[in-house]
């Protein structure tokens, strides 16, 4: 009996969702109070996004000059890690303990160099989520010009 009742608890917040997601369609001439409302929201959300787009173009050659540049400093840190290593196997034990640091610095700055490209992927992602989620918008746009079309009779009202 408890999974029945689960079953169909989970069946009705499916389909409440299901449906709630549902664009509406306008059809008559009452209907255009709500089409207005949900075309100026839309169109307050389309300027948002592309404010939001490019605030993200903005900071993406930043980010990957920013990540170029710690890449740089890694193989740097490589470099000097690997010549104080070198130095070391016939060193005396004050030189491994500067090869051991040398090589946390190499780590430390491999690290930062991929925090950094992780961040410039995540700038790229962003940048292609609001992209969808833009076109999304301005193709609901394009239908709500259409229904508000067809209730008007073919001549377009422009707000």
């Amino acid at each position: 009996m408890k999974h029945i009742l689960l079953i169909l608890i989970i069946a009705a917040v499916t389909s409440s969702v299901f449906f709630g997601c549902s664009q509406k369609v306008y059809t008559t001439a009452a209907d255009t109070i709500n089409l207005n409302k949900e075309y100026r929201k839309l169109t307050n959300e389309v300027v948002s996004l592309n404010s939001d787009i490019e605030k993200v173009r903005s900071k993406i050659p930043v980010a990957e000059a920013k990540a170029q540049k710690a890449s740089a400093k890694s193989k740097e840190a490589l470099i000097v890690s690997s010549d104080h290593a070198s130095k070391a196997t016939s060193g005396s034990v004050k030189q491994a303990q500067r090869a051991k640091k040398k090589a946390e610095k190499a780590q430390s700055a491999a690290e930062d160099a991929k925090d950094a490209f992780d961040d410039a992927r995540k700038l790229h992602d962003k940048l292609e989520s609001l992209t969808t989620n833009l076109e999304k918008k301005q193709e609901r746009l394009k239908q709500l010009d259409e229904q508000r079309t067809r209730i008007l009779g073919g001549t377009p009202n422009q707000e």
